[in-house]
């Protein structure tokens, strides 16, 4: 028997690569003479650049850049080739604050554009720009102004950019020069926000950057703004409200492309050939729930499993909104962590040897049912 196994990370807990040991420690606690196959993924996210790194081999790149308060913090990316690959979340993520500095109004997005600058100076033509977990709500105007871009109020240039001086601005300039010629930009996002409204940026994950309710008007006001100067409709397109507005700016002023991040994942690290041959996939992740139908790695890998005509499991920490995630994934079996027996602090606390049982269990019923393999 051969077992594809292609899980995310449960956060907090355990790496992907760490749920790839304990799964496959126990389908060997099973039967040691299947053959695993494993395949740690992300979905473009926190942490997708410490796959890449695992999986691939790249070079770091390591440089000074501001944080989202504008201090100077170290900071790197990833290359191969003409290919750079940038994590927003080292330079712009909310990680980076404490819970008292939190406030999207001051955060800017201009660490993430000092990453993007740097590997454009170094002759990179390529970028795949992953843009989870970020602590700010610029629109990416804050990118856009480390790369050259500058930006107009009523009584001038705005400096230092953010989600409050944003509601300022009366146009903007592309002073970038040649810096963005032949550049190819990929956005990899989890998540299909637009960027205005009830389901957009601000609304969405404002408060969980800091916003209280008097500072989401604002910042959806500021956003409005944004988007009515540039005029471009790009506001529309799901996954525009990524990242506090970053998948506009990376459209608006990079040209960008926005992709599945899970999908491009899987396509940058070679997992359709890994499906030769496969009997049983496994995938899972720390919380499985309504978003994980969004685009999460679990999503992905469900849809490559049904396309391949693959039987496939998930191990997960916990299993909310169970039915309606069911219909979507279509899983042949689910096992969660937390259960009747099992709670969410002994999950947390032993989450290896649970992950290593759940395995054991889950073989142990599929191979019930197919004696023939």
């Amino acid at each position: 028997m051969r077992v594809l196994i292609a899980p995310d990370k449960f956060k907090g807990t355990l790496t992907a690569s760490e749920v790839c040991v304990a799964i496959t420690e126990g389908l060997h606690d099973f039967d040691a003479s299947i053959e695993v196959v494993s395949h740690p993924l992300a979905d473009g996210g926190e942490g997708t650049l410490d796959l890449l790194e695992e999986i691939l081999s790249l070079s770091k790149v390591e440089l000074e850049v501001h944080d989202p308060l504008y201090r100077s913090i170290p900071s790197y990316y990833l290359k191969s080739d003409n290919t750079a690959f940038i994590e927003m979340a080292l330079a712009s993520g909310l990680p980076l604050l404490t819970p008292e500095e939190r406030n999207p109004l001051r955060a800017s997005s201009h660490g993430t554009g000092e990453l993007i600058k740097h590997a454009l100076e170094q002759g990179l033509t390529r970028v795949y720009l992953m843009i989870g977990g970020s602590a700010t709500n610029d629109g990416g105007t804050g990118m856009a102004e480390a790369l050259g871009y500058s930006f107009n109020g009523q009584f001038g240039s705005i400096s230092g950019i953010n989600g409050n001086t944003m509601g300022t601005v009366y146009g903007c300039s592309n002073n970038t020069g040649d810096l963005l010629d032949n550049v190819s930009v990929t956005v990899l996002t989890d998540v299909q926000n637009k960027l205005l409204g009830p389901n957009g940026a601000t609304h969405v994950y404002g408060r969980q950057k800091g916003a209280d309710d008097e500072m989401i008007i604002r910042l959806e006001q500021n956003m409005q703004v944004l988007a009515g100067m540039l005029d471009n409709g790009f506001e529309d397109v799901p996954g525009a409200g990524a990242a506090g507005g970053l998948g506009y700016g990376a459209m608006s002023f990079l040209k960008a492309e926005l992709k599945s991040g899970i999908e491009t994942v899987m396509e940058i690290t070679g997992f359709d050939r890994k499906l030769n041959g496969v009997d049983l996939i496994i995938s899972g992740e720390g919380k499985m729930d309504l978003q994980t139908v969004e685009g999460k790695v679990i999503a992905g890998v469900a849809a490559k499993a049904e396309k391949a005509g693959i039987p496939f499991s998930v191990i997960c920490g916990v299993a909310d909104d169970l039915e309606q995630v069911q219909e979507n994934i279509k899983a042949l079996s689910i096992h969660p962590l937390v259960n009747e027996e099992t709670t969410s602090e002994e999950a947390i606390s032993q989450s290896f040897q649970l992950v290593r049982q759940r395995a054991y269990h889950l073989i142990r019923q599929f191979t019930e049912g197919h004696k023939n393999l």
